[in-house]
């Protein structure tokens, strides 16, 4: 055992030894002081006849005094080792491994009516909002491999679609049946971001993401989505903001189709982000889409610096066991010995 690698978390403890200590030796004196009967006021005859009689009992006296400091030097042991114990020495050992730099998605999907706009061009066909979302999101993860996924859809009300879950399978099996208006047809975008913070902070032992994928339409929820972005502020979650659908009225589709046109609020989303120290993207197509997915990715890939940690073994067993061994040992001999005719 390297003695070098044992250190104690409670040293305090060993102030004991000492205090006890001087306890000890000023009860002695006080001892001393009271057995004082003054044998310089005795006369030299009477010292001798005191003296003289008590001669055969030295042998005894000394086997007793020499018992006497045993049975201290063994007592004075026995709190060294307890107080050794409640010190708490503990071995520092090999480092331990980093934690691993994977970390937890919390996806919070934007399924209101206006998903269903068709503001995006995909091989000269109009196509709506959620297709493309969906599409890039399958693609996405897929790519994520050892990753934990949540997905939590809002419309009127927010829901955890998927919680965590590192199942590719279920992931995308849910992906592909999320469709406009299956949580409601207005945007409580605030109470999904909410619902978000509050399911990554029950997993803090490893990196928490949220990211947002709405157009930010007219928010309907309880929770403002200012209010919502301020608690993943105070939660130290970073929340990437990625704005579906075009940012002016350009490419509002020609013909109708039932539903009033809304650009997505691109500055709405941007603020957001920013509050939370991330970044806001806009998907202007479905490669603008899936270039904002890929660095939200690589900026999250950072690994966080955390301390060097060690491998700690506590070691105030052994003197506790010792101990007890002592007082056993002597608690047993002291049986033996009365046994004794």
């Amino acid at each position: 055992m390297n003695l070098d690698s044992i250190d104690f978390t409670q040293p305090l403890w060993f102030w004991m030894i000492p205090a006890l200590a001087a306890l000890s030796l000023l009860f002695r004196k006080l001892g001393t002081a009271d057995d004082d009967i003054g044998l310089a006021e005795i006369a030299p005859e009477t010292r001798l006849s005191l003296i003289n009689p008590m001669s055969t009992l030295i042998p005894a006296m000394t086997g007793a005094r020499s018992r006497k400091t045993g049975q201290q030097a063994l007592h004075w042991a026995v709190l060294s080792l307890l107080t050794i114990a409640l010190a708490s020495p503990v071995q520092t050992g090999e480092r331990l491994p980093d934690p691993p730099e994977n970390r937890d998605i919390h996806f919070i999907v934007d399924s209101s009516i206006s998903m269903m706009l068709r503001d995006y061009v995909l091989d000269g066909k109009r196509v709506d909002r959620m297709s493309v979302l969906k599409q890039v999101l399958l693609h996405f993860t897929d790519g994520l491999k050892g990753e934990r996924i949540s997905i939590t859809v809002f419309g009127n009300q927010a829901y955890t679609l998927v919680p965590l879950t590192r199942d590719q399978q279920l992931i995308q099996h849910m992906i592909r049946h999320i469709e406009p208006s299956i949580a409601g047809r207005y945007n409580a975008m605030g109470d999904a971001i909410a619902l978000a913070v509050s399911r990554a902070s029950q997993h803090r032992t490893r990196r928490q993401v949220l990211v947002l994928l709405t157009d930010a339409d007219t928010d309907t929820g309880f929770i403002t989505p200012h209010t919502a972005a301020q608690l993943s502020q105070e939660a130290g979650l970073p929340l990437y903001t990625v704005a579906i659908g075009s940012g002016d009225r350009k490419a509002e589709e020609e013909r109708l189709v039932g539903l009033v046109y809304e650009p997505a609020d691109l500055e709405l989303l941007q603020q957001m982000s920013e509050k939370t120290g991330a970044s806001s993207y806009q998907a202007r197509d479905t490669q603008a889409l899936e270039q904002a997915i890929k660095a939200i990715e690589q900026l999250e890939k950072t690994p966080v610096k955390v301390e060097p940690r060690y491998y700690r073994e506590p070691l105030y067993h052994w003197p506790l066991l010792l101990a007890l061994l002592l007082i056993t040992s002597v608690q047993v001999i002291s049986l033996v010995r009365g046994q004794r005719p």
